[in-house]
């Protein structure tokens, strides 16, 4: 089974780049570009990994 990753990055360009990569490289990619849809994603799926900036997914801050 191949490890999914979840991309969660503000900028789409970015997350583009991020995703061609590492779908070239065999991982099933998921992407969010907030924390919102990124914590609904992985209360959804198997998530392997998470890449993210830490200003995306500070968990200091409330929800919406």
């Amino acid at each position: 089974m191949r490890k999914q990753i979840l991309i969660v990055e503000e900028n789409k360009e970015e997350l583009r780049k991020l995703r061609k990569l590492l779908s070239r490289e065999g991982y099933n990619i998921m992407t969010a570009m907030d924390k919102d849809t990124a914590i609904e994603i992985c209360q959804n799926l198997d998530i392997s990994f998470i890449l993210s900036s830490t200003s995306i997914l500070d968990l200091k801050k409330p929800l919406k």
